[in-house]
């Protein structure tokens, strides 16, 4: 089985998440994508998440419907913080059939060989890059020179997606200043987030 791999804090998961996700789906070939929210993200230390499990909830919610999205929590049983590498091989481990593909923004590629163990990364997934707006796209050959790899160790494929310029903290910011997020979330999340009072008045 072909496997997406789409990680994120999903602090709310929004429409942009879902368009993506289904985009690469498609153009990958993905048989499945798995999204993983993120339970100790050393990149986000400094900010105070949404309770994991509430975060869950809300995937679960976004992703009902498409039998080819599923939830997995698996991080948070994994010894923080949440390294990507990590991860992945928690699940070769778990779904030793499967194909694996890293799905990230061309921001992060950029950040790639600063990640923890970026070597072993390449070696447990193909990367499938999205472009962003403003973000130069780096080359499998650049990526493998600054990791000192032969250029063959890197799998990249880019995935071109609509550009949705919707953002988990401004929506956020919105739901705390009473400002409407419709069409924007999910409808069964937007009423999530509604009846539970997430993000009312919260400082980021």
């Amino acid at each position: 089985m072909r496997v997406g791999i789409f990680g994120g804090a999903f602090d709310p998961i929004h429409v942009g998440h879902l368009i993506l996700a289904e985009r690469v789906r498609d153009e990958a070939g993905l048989d499945l994508v798995r999204f993983l929210p993120s339970y100790k993200p050393p990149h986000k230390a400094d900010r105070q998440l949404t309770r994991f499990e509430t975060r869950c909830d809300m995937v679960t919610l976004a992703t009902t419907g498409q039998p080819a999205f599923a939830l997995d929590a698996i991080e948070k049983e994994l010894p923080p913080p949440s390294y990507s590498v990590n991860t992945l091989r928690e699940l070769a481990a778990r779904h030793p059939g499967d194909e694996f593909s890293l799905i990230i923004g061309a921001d992060s590629l950029h950040d790639l060989p600063t990640w923890y163990e970026p070597r072993e990364l390449l070696e447990l997934a193909e990367l499938i890059v999205v472009p962003r707006p403003g973000v130069e796209l780096v080359t499998a050959e650049a990526l493998a020179a600054s990791l000192g790899v032969e250029a063959g160790a890197v799998r990249l494929r880019v995935v071109a997606c609509p550009l949705m310029e919707v953002a988990s903290r401004d929506l956020r910011r919105r739901i705390g200043e009473g400002k409407s997020v419709r069409y924007l979330l999910p409808r069964a999340v937007e009423e999530f987030v509604r009846e539970r009072g997430l993000y009312a008045a919260r400082a980021e």
